[in-house]
């Protein structure tokens, strides 16, 4: 009853006892109480009676003690108070992992006082011996179990469990929460996965003597590589000389301690890497990373990269043909005085990425294709497997059949979700930044996303960058 009900609904002058009143959330995590005073000398409210109002309310858990004693000896009426308190579930702490090894290990190298770059020494290999331990995971908790006023249990969500990155010449500990190395090598992260590499070393030339080269590994050549020759490797490759008009592919990264110098932009050769590209040079060339790509200059060449390209000392420059990088390009100078060799500079677009994401698509409708095929054949046998009449060679078909469309099932979840994260990655396309130290030269053509402009006078020590209205510029941030 409400408090005018409890004065009024009493013979005159009848003594009207306190009464509590117990009001639960909506969530079920807390409960309150509200005491009605008494009237004509009736009692004060009591501990029985206010723990009888909570039972008969259902609550059980949480209840505040202190409360219900300062509520039967210092009575606070007509306030309303909580009585009892729920406990949240924590949810669970998601698995990590603790390398090891030195990843991703800074091998800028060092810049003269003329401007040029010394590619010699760079450090950047981290070898590890048989068993050493590259990665260890800390497991993923389950978090911890609540309860609301109604001593309903709330379970909380586990932490996501995390796999350790196992490539090739790795192995998980008897526990599964150690990864370690099989062989000796040098120990790298290629694409998402930790590998131990190992290492082979041509002491020549790439040419006529060697043929072409693909090895499992990271190659180091000592020589050059010569025109119209092929290297490919699964991990990285350094190349202690130049690279004509050559091919080099690599998983991994790839170090050249002098340059490139191809035949043009229209060549059908390549330098390709899986990780990052360093070159002391770029010319006349087609060069691609997923990584960033660092040079000393850039002339008359393709290059591509889903990370940044770093055109590095105080006389870095790109000078003409098209550079194109996912984040960001920083040179001291782009383009020449002779406006006729065009430089394009291109940010916030990512070709490898679109490229992917149409094979993906097309996959994912071939393998769709190929399950509403197999799916007619393996309803008819099925029903003939069912009434008792199936021959054994058509048994073998069913199962054949169902093998194959399960098989096709799974890579097609597979790739799905793939094109789920690519998707999300070419929605945050768009925005760059081209950062010119020194000077940028008329006719200089820059592209960030859908936006682009060519300068028609010179720009000095200045940032371009994509705004609500198109490209703009400001003062020099690199």
């Amino acid at each position: 009853m409400d408090n005018h009900q409890h004065e009024t609904n009493h013979a005159e002058n009848e003594p009207i006892h306190a009464i509590p009143k117990i009001t639960i959330a909506s969530d079920g995590m807390s409960a309150e109480m509200t005491i009605f005073p008494p009237y004509y000398g009736g009692a004060h409210v009591t501990d029985e009676e206010i723990r009888k109002a909570l039972a008969e309310a259902g609550v059980q858990y949480g209840i505040d003690e202190g409360v219900i004693d300062l509520a039967v000896k210092k009575p606070m009426y007509d306030q309303s108070y909580v009585v009892a308190r729920g406990l949240d579930a924590v949810d669970g702490q998601p698995a990590r992992l603790e390398f090891k090894v030195e990843l991703g290990r800074d091998s800028k190298p060092k810049e003269n006082p003329d401007g040029t770059v010394d590619y010699k020494d760079l450090g950047i290999i981290e070898n590890v011996m048989q068993e050493d331990v590259l990665c260890v995971k800390i497991p993923a908790t389950q978090g911890e179990v609540g309860c609301n006023v109604l001593c309903v249990k709330l379970q909380p969500r586990p932490g996501r469990d995390l796999a350790l990155p196992m490539g090739q010449n790795t192995k998980l500990s008897e526990d599964g929460l150690q990864l370690l190395a099989v062989c000796d090598g040098q120990v790298d992260m290629v694409g998402s996965k930790l590998q131990v590499l190992n290492t082979f070393t041509v002491k020549t030339d790439v040419g006529n003597a060697t043929g072409n080269i693909n090895f499992v590994g990271n190659l180091v050549i000592q020589g050059n590589i010569l025109t119209g020759f092929s290297v490919q490797a699964s991990g990285n490759i350094t190349v202690n000389g130049w690279v004509e008009d050559a091919t080099v592919i690599a998983g991994g990264n790839i170090v050249l301690k002098d340059g490139i110098q191809g035949k043009g932009s229209n060549s059908p050769h390549i330098i390709e890497a899986g990780g990052f590209i360093k070159s002391k040079y770029i010319q006349d060339s087609n060069v691609k990373a997923v990584g960033d790509i660092e040079s000393t200059a850039v002339l008359r060449s393709y290059v591509l990269c889903s990370g940044n390209v770093n055109v590095i000392g105080s006389k870095g420059r790109v000078t003409g043909g098209r550079v194109v990088a996912r984040n960001s390009i920083n040179t001291a100078y782009a383009g020449g005085r002779n406006i006729a060799v065009p430089t394009i500079l291109e940010v916030g677009n990512n070709p490898a990425t679109t490229e992917r994401y149409q094979y993906l698509t097309k996959q994912i409708e071939t393998m769709q294709t190929q399950m509403n095929s197999l799916r007619p054949a393996i309803t008819m046998l099925g029903e003939l497997e069912k009434s008792g009449t199936l021959s054994g060679d058509r048994l073998d078909a069913l199962n054949q059949a169902r093998s194959a469309y399960q098989a096709i099932e799974e890579n097609l979840a597979s790739l799905q979700q793939e094109v789920i994260e690519v998707k999300e990655e070419m929605d945050t396309l768009g925005y760059g930044y081209v950062n010119i130290k020194r000077t940028a030269y008329p006719g200089v053509r820059i592209i960030i996303g859908a936006e682009q402009t060519q300068l028609d006078t010179e720009h000095t020590a200045s940032s371009f960058a994509r705004g609500e209205t198109g490209i703009y510029f400001g003062p020099y941030i690199g």
